[in-house]
């Protein structure tokens, strides 16, 4: 008699609804176009993209066997990724990918404090010149309270060179003005490549969470069509304002909660909270439309 054969792995209740390959694609065909766009703007081909594709849906493919319990086997992630077991091989030789969370910059932490501590805002609770050095409220003060083992000058030199602050003489007294829009990196800094990733990853990740019915996160927006660009105008304007309120109230918490439980155990957590504003017009929608040989109505909600 030949050998039995190998028992099968007791079934298990899916862990997420099945979503249709088709309109998963379709969807992310959408959500893929404006980063291809920066990928042709920066002189990435398809044949880069590819190549930096392939270990990314390894490296998935190999934690979506671990978070559902089955063996990580160059067989098992060659089958659900796709990608050849040569190429799995490879992978594994080259080093597991390890994604290695990043703190907040010692620059942001400071200009974070700026924002929320009274002693360093003026009467509209915006950021004020503060004198370069001196007793509180200093930016001397101020970035010692964030940190002592960077030196204020050390700070002050990378907030400069990010566009964020910039050092005029008044009186005879060197003070820091802040850019009154915030933490916004200068157009082609690696620093805004590196919030242009995370803002999106983390979007991306509270999204996909909630479309496969793991834990709720809140991601919502509000969508108006048939405006004029006054209109738009307007609620740009109006949408800047509700963004700085609660940017600053959640600063003001986020710190409270940081200082808080820093030297506690079981303080792993990250968390991210954003905003965004986007407008065009439904003639560019409809040649970009037009453009991919789509030819689909768009209904009204």
């Amino acid at each position: 008699m030949g050998r039995p054969p190998s028992p099968l792995p007791p079934s298990r209740p899916r862990a997420h609804p099945v979503l249709p390959a088709d309109d998963v694609v379709r969807a992310l065909v959408q959500v893929l176009g404006p980063l291809v766009s920066l990928l042709l703007a920066s002189g990435t081909d398809y044949t880069r993209l590819g190549a930096e594709l392939k270990p990314l849906f390894v490296e998935q493919a190999r934690l979506e066997l671990l978070r559902t319990g089955k063996k990580e086997t160059d067989s098992a992630i060659s089958a659900l990724s796709g990608v050849h077991r040569k190429d799995v091989r490879e992978w594994r030789a080259n080093g597991l990918a390890e994604r290695i969370a990043q703190e907040m910059s010692v620059s942001s932490q400071v200009f974070a404090r700026w924002v929320q501590d009274p002693q360093y805002r003026d009467r509209r609770k915006c950021p004020k010149p503060l004198p370069r050095l001196g007793s509180a409220p200093s930016f001397e003060t101020l970035a010692r309270s964030v940190t002592t083992d960077v030196h204020p000058y050390t700070v002050l030199t990378e907030l400069v060179r990010l566009g964020l602050v910039e050092v005029q003489t008044v009186k005879g007294r060197e003070m820091v003005v802040p850019h009154r829009e915030g933490f916004v990196p200068v157009p082609g800094s690696r620093e805004i490549l590196d919030l242009f990733g995370a803002n999106l990853s983390d979007h991306a990740r509270a999204a996909v969470g909630n479309l496969l019915g793991q834990r709720l996160h809140l991601e919502q927006s509000v969508f108006a069509e048939g405006i004029t660009a006054e209109s738009v105008k307007e609620l740009g304007e109006l949408a800047r304002r509700l963004w700085a309120q609660a940017r600053a109230a959640m600063i003001a918490e986020a710190t409270r909660c940081y200082d808080a439980d820093r030297r506690r155990e079981g303080a792993t957590h990250r968390m991210r909270f954003g905003a965004y504003f986007w407008s065009e017009t439904r003639a560019e929608e409809s040649t970009a439309r037009d453009n991919k040989g789509q030819g689909e109505s768009i209904e009204k909600p």
